[in-house]
Order: structure tokens, then sequence, then C-alpha cells
């Protein structure tokens, strides 16, 4: 994986009267609609006037994102910085009573590659309107409002030992994200560092994490015929790295709501029962709770021995083997299903009847994950959920700038 450095444009904080939290934001596809609308009311300059704006959609939305980057550039609320790596980290609680974490990252320009090079690893599957949307933006600002994130896997700590002393000095910006979690970034200087850790991931093939929409978008937009002339760093993108194997990192699993379009609970918990093997509290791969009661359970290993690849987790047994096959007549052909992050309303969701039976679900094994995706598979919709994620607003990238060596 080739990286470079890039000249940023970051938020001039002291000239526009500003805290770092008052014009940053989590990434644009991770917000609610009343937290966007909290976060365009908190600034005139916040980051999401420029990632989503006030009413997407409307005649003129894109070019007026375009007109309001530039202005902020001309106004000096964004000021050009020189290039370099940035090392970027997170301190932070693992959400549902986890422990605090400190995550370390690289930011850097990453340089694109067709999926179908197998040098950047998707894990999921896009959906074409989204990446329309995002090339509209793209084409509207020339520059990258938000950086996507990738894993690497160095099992070893090199590189994270080389950021690790990159943040012995002050940030360049701090923000509190929410209480007790804190993004920093740190710049790069050290001719050698930078060095070091352009070597280091030369050999690596990162995996998407988040971003596969705006990976794809960059991608599709590099390959216009204008482009390049415009944009002499279009073959490259923001990217944020972090050691899939590095302490710092959470993935958290992601549970499915589903809601009966006919029969009752009782009724498939006992189809469930019959078709896997019970577990213990310490040992199940799966929970199912309806309003009444909860079962754990573990696959079968000869339903594991049939399969190979992704088709062997857990979350694509639940979809294509329980859902696909054992409870069709309960499910229906497409099941209505509702998604929910640990700890973010599944339980009061059953109870209220917005469903009726929760899968609870155990987070993707590392090794797992890093099996799959670098074998050419993606998983299920909504299967993996990397935290913690990266703030908006921190850092930007005009593509008009070319990267540094």
């Amino acid at each position: 994986m080739e990286i470079a450095g890039f000249p940023g444009l970051r938020y001039a904080l002291e000239r526009i009267g500003a805290r770092a939290e008052d014009v940053t934001a989590p990434p644009y596809d991770v917000l609610r609609p009343d937290e966007h609308r909290a976060l365009l009311e908190r600034s005139s300059h916040n980051i999401t006037h420029l990632t989503l704006g006030p009413k997407p959609g409307e005649t003129g939305f894109y070019a007026e994102r375009g007109d309001l980057f530039r202005q902020w550039i001309q106004q000096g609320v964004l000021a050009r910085h020189p290039s370099r790596l940035y090392a970027y980290v997170v301190d932070y609680e693992v959400p549902g009573g986890g422990p605090r974490q400190r995550m370390l990252d690289l930011t850097a320009l990453g340089k694109l590659h067709a999926f179908d090079e197998r040098i950047v690893l998707p894990h999921e599957e896009t959906f074409p309107k989204v990446v329309d949307d995002r090339e509209r933006i793209l084409e509207a600002t020339g520059a990258n409002l938000e950086s996507i994130f990738l894993l690497y896997a160095d099992r070893e700590g090199r590189i994270d030992r080389v950021l690790d002393e990159a943040t012995r000095a002050d940030p360049l910006v701090r923000v509190e994200a929410k209480p007790g979690e804190h993004h920093a970034i740190f710049g790069i200087d050290d001719p050698h560092a930078a060095r070091e850790l352009r070597d280091l991931l030369l050999p690596q093939r990162p995996m998407i994490a988040d971003g596969h929409h705006r990976y794809t978008t960059s991608l599709r937009f590099s390959r216009r015929p204008d482009v390049a002339a415009r944009f002499p760093g279009a073959g490259w993108q923001m990217m944020t790295f972090t050691n899939l194997y590095g302490d710092g990192l959470a993935i958290l699993a992601t549970h499915r709501l589903v809601r009966l379009a006919s029969g009752t609970d009782a009724e498939v918990l006992s189809e469930l029962a019959r078709r896997l093997d019970p577990a213990r509290d310490d040992d199940w791969e799966i929970t199912v709770e309806t309003r009444q009661e909860k079962r754990r359970f573990r696959f079968p290993e000869r339903l594991r021995a049939e399969r190979r690849g992704v088709a062997r987790t857990a979350y694509a047994l639940l979809h294509d083997v329980i859902l696909g096959e054992w409870l069709g007549p309960w499910v229906g052909d497409e099941p209505a299903i509702e998604y929910f992050k640990e700890a973010t309303g599944e339980d009061d969701a059953l109870r209220s009847g917005r469903g009726d039976l929760l899968f609870r679900m155990r987070p993707v094994d590392r090794s797992e994950f890093e099996a799959v995706v670098q074998g050419g598979e993606v998983f299920p919709h909504k299967t993996t959920y990397f935290y913690p994620k990266l703030w908006s607003g921190l850092v930007l990238w005009e593509l008009a700038a070319a990267p540094s060596e």
C-alpha cells in the first residue's frame, strides 16, 4: 500500500472564535436526523454544512456545498498547512461499560487501487445511489472532507511503535467528541519516521473498515477523463489506518430484531431448539430472545463442515440458514429486520413490540475477519461495527494539492 503526506486544511479556530467541538462532527453516514440538525445549529462553520448541508437533494444543493467550501478557504475559516503525515489518537471507553482504550492511527494519502487488484480490500457491498451522492459532493468541492478508515494487520505492533513516538509532542488539535472520548491529531515531521511508516505500509493490503462508498466514489471519479488535469491528487484518497490487532480497536456486535410475518415466537424457539445445540452462558454463539424468554445456542459442527469462508460465520449462518431456510414459514421471503449496535435500544425495541425475536450476536473474531476479507469475500450487511469512529473536521484535503514524498 503506497502512502504519502499531504498539505492538510484545518480549522483556524482562534480566527473564527470557535472550539474544535463546535466545528467537528461524527462521520456523515452515522448521524441521526436530530444529531444532524443539532450540529448545523451549533456553528455556521460545522463540518456537516459541507458533508450533508441543511437540505440534501434540493436544487443547487451540491453547487452550494462547493461554493461554501471555497468561501471558507478565502475567509480563512480553513487554513492550509505544510505537507505531512499525521498520527491520530483516540482515548475512549468501550461502549457498554468496557475498559478505557487508546487507539493509534495514521492519517495519510493512500493510492487508489481497483478492488480487483487486491491491494485495498472491501468487506461489504456498496449502494449506487450513495456513491452518486458522494461523487457529486466530491466534484463540487474538489476535496476529501472526511477520511475513510482502513485496517492493517501488524501483530508485532511495529507501525504502532512509530506512531506512539510521534504522539509525545503536543497535539495540533484535540476534541472531546463525546463525554470521556477524546480525538487528537499530531504532525509527523520527522523524515525518518515518515519514511519508516511508508516502508512498513508498503507490503500491507489494508481492509476497509468504514468508507466503502467514499472509496468507490474516489475510484470512479479518478477514472473520468476530465479529472486528471484539474486534480493532480485524484488518484489518491485521504485515509486513516489502524491496526486490526492493536489493543485500541474495538469490534462491536450488531444485533438483529426480527418481526414475524406469521406464527408465534414460541413456535420459532421450538424450531431453533430442535436444529441448534444448546449453549452455556460462557460459550454461546447466538442468543435468541423473545418478550418471555431467552435461549443461548451454538451452531452444530456439521453445519459448518458443509461450508467455507464467510458462509461459516455466525452472521452468514443466521441470514442464509436460520432466516433464509429454517424460519421461512414464519419470517417470509424478505424478513423484516432492524439492526442495533450493542446497548442502543434493542431491549426497549423488543419489549415495545417493534419486533418479535432479538438475535443477539457476538463480535466478529479478528482473525476470522482478516481471513474472509483477504480471501476476497464480503460479510452480510451490518456485520461489523468498528469503534471508535473517526471524527470529521480534524483535517481535510484538496485534490488540487498533489501528494508529497
